[in-house]
């Protein structure tokens, strides 16, 4: 702990498409990176470490990820906080905001005192021009019935080893998933919705192509369910990433 520190809580929304991720690697670019050495710049003097609510993946967005760090409390001041939002902002790329800041209590973690964290995921039956690449086209038919007979099945805590790339896992590969839906925004466009207490690696966009081939007709539902409750091995696809959104985390 920093002497006389302030722990500092913000709010993060960013393009993930040029990015390897959240979490800071040694020769690629990542999210993490490129905020704690815009935070280096405000506090020179400050040995900045930033810790995430979430390990986001190569190419996922965020319009709600937290995080938090530590500096000495004489280095920001309260009455300092709309000028610290547009001096990290002027300095950050255009692909990476941070939305709000807060002074929060020494004992908060961005990551540990998090309950839950939501995702949500975009589909979309025709190519479209404008944001397209925020959607995942799909070619196949969709059964929206099946998909929230899917959704239902998810809720509850299970164990998604079958649903994940983990190798190991030291909650044994169990998560509690507190909702998950699926909805139409518009005749074209679908989204998708799941809030749980953690992700595995991947979880989400397993958890998708296993929705994908439910809801069209190439597994049935009762095969998936009887596989998925003994922990079986159930040939799914990984959806790609890009439409994939860390939408809030819930504390």
């Amino acid at each position: 702990m920093v002497l006389n520190s302030i722990n500092i809580k913000i709010e993060i929304e960013y393009d993930g498409k040029k990015y390897f991720g959240w979490q800071r690697q040694s020769n690629k670019k990542t999210i993490q990176q490129l905020i704690e050495e815009s935070l280096q710049v405000l506090f020179p003097n400050e040995n900045i470490k930033l810790t995430g609510a979430g390990r986001t993946d190569t190419g996922v967005h965020a319009r709600g990820q937290v995080a938090n760090f530590k500096v000495n409390r004489a280095t920001l001041k309260k009455s300092g906080k709309e000028k610290f939002l547009r001096s990290i902002n002027a300095i950050l790329p255009e692909d990476i905001a941070v939305k709000k800041l807060q002074f929060v209590n020494d004992k908060f973690h961005s990551r540990y005192s998090a309950v839950s964290r939501t995702y949500r995921y975009y589909l979309c039956f025709r190519k479209h021009a404008l944001n397209g690449d925020k959607m995942h086209f799909i070619k196949t038919k969709f059964d929206i019935d099946l998909g929230k007979e899917f959704c239902k099945l998810l809720t509850g805590t299970h164990s998604f080893k079958a649903l994940c790339k983990n190798k190991e896992d030291e909650h044994d590969f169990y998560c509690l998933v507190k909702a998950a839906g699926i909805r139409k925004l518009n005749d074209d466009i679908l989204e998708f919705e799941i809030t749980a207490n953690r992700f595995l690696h991947s979880m989400v966009r397993a958890v998708i192509g296993a929705m994908l081939k439910i809801a069209s007709g190439q597994i049935t539902i009762n095969d998936f369910k009887q596989k998925f409750k003994k922990g079986e091995t159930i040939k799914i696809q990984y959806v790609p990433s890009n439409a994939l959104f860390l939408h809030k985390i819930n504390y």
